[in-house]
C-alpha cells in the first residue's frame, strides 16, 4: 500500500516543480538598454541582459574593461521575472512585458525598456 501512494506523491512532485519553472521562449537571448538611478531615474550605464533556454540570467553592466558581470538563475511565473544571485542566493521579482522587440521590466517601481539585440 505505501509504495503506490510513494509513487503517486512523487509525481504529484515531480509534476509540480516541472510547471512552476516555466521560460517565456520570446524573453531568451540578449537585450540591451540603460540602467537607471534608482534615486533620479536618470540614465547612469549601459546594460545587456541575457537570458539563456537553460535558465541562466547575466547582467553585463558597463562597457570595456569596467563591465560588471552579475551571473543568476531565472524563472518565469505570472508575468514575472524571478532571478536568484548565482553567488548570494539573493532573489528578486521583476514585473515585465514584450511588445514587438521591446522588453519592458518594471523593477521596484521603476520601469526600464530594453531592446532585443541582433
Amino acid at each position: 500500500m505505501m509504495k503506490p501512494v510513494l509513487m503517486i506523491l512523487g509525481c504529484i512532485l515531480a509534476f509540480n516543480c516541472h510547471s512552476q519553472k516555466k521560460k517565456d521562449p520570446q524573453l531568451i537571448g540578449k537585450w540591451g538598454g540603460l540602467l537607471k538611478d534608482s534615486q533620479t531615474g536618470s540614465s547612469m550605464d549601459k546594460i545587456v541582459l541575457e537570458f539563456t533556454k537553460d535558465g541562466h540570467f547575466r547582467q553585463h553592466l558597463g562597457e570595456g574593461k569596467m563591465q560588471n558581470t552579475i551571473e543568476s538563475t531565472f524563472e518565469v511565473q505570472n508575468n514575472k521575472i524571478i532571478s536568484a544571485d548565482q553567488r548570494t542566493k539573493e532573489t528578486s521579482e521583476s514585473q515585465y512585458s514584450i511588445k514587438n522587440d521591446t522588453l519592458t521590466i518594471l523593477y521596484e517601481g521603476m520601469e526600464n525598456k530594453y531592446i532585443k539585440l541582433k
